[in-house]
């Protein structure tokens, strides 16, 4: 009897577990450049050739008052629910509390979902600064080993960012 419960335990605790998804870890080196004023809100996110998100993977700045600003992240939320889903919060990767401000560089981990490479899909940083302005697309690159390979210019707030993939 002992034997049967302790197959049965075993049996229900496979079932439970739930399956870990694929990821590649990256580190981000993010330049930005140099302006006065408050910290830009950052969010990055895996989306399609028709700009559908499918993935947020981090966002920087957790006081979601501010998460309007970032407009297209923004209705991303409301259409799907969202903004006041606290189970949606935990999924993203990174919620980091502080912001990065002009001329100031930041490193950070991204876990990007295997299943999402060399689909088609891109990598996008979008970011917005109170009163200086709002970028849906600061840096946008196709999501590749390639385009991850190499360094990329943004074209608001972010002056570069840089790649360091894991060696294989």
């Amino acid at each position: 009897m002992k034997i049967l419960f302790v197959i049965f335990l075993s049996l229900l605790s496979l079932f439970s577990i739930k399956k870990e998804e694929a990821t590649i870890q990256i580190k981000c080196m993010l330049q930005m450049i140099d302006y006065r004023g408050e910290g830009a809100y950052f969010v990055i996110s895996v989306v399609d050739a028709n700009d559908n998100y499918l993935k947020t993977l981090y966002v920087m700045g957790n006081d979601k008052t501010w998460f309007s600003d970032m407009k297209a992240f923004w209705q991303h939320l409301r259409a799907n629910e969202l903004l006041t889903d606290e189970r949606f919060y935990p999924l993203i990767d990174g919620i980091s509390g502080a912001t990065i401000s002009g001329g100031q560089r930041r490193i950070f981990p991204l876990k990007i979902p295997v299943e999402l490479l060399n689909k088609g899909n891109r990598l996008r940083f979008e970011t917005a600064v109170e009163d200086k302005g709002y970028h849906t697309e600061d840096v946008a690159l196709d999501l590749n080993q390639t385009a991850l390979g190499k360094n990329h210019q943004g074209s608001g707030f972010i002056q570069q960012i840089k790649f360091l993939l894991p060696e294989s």
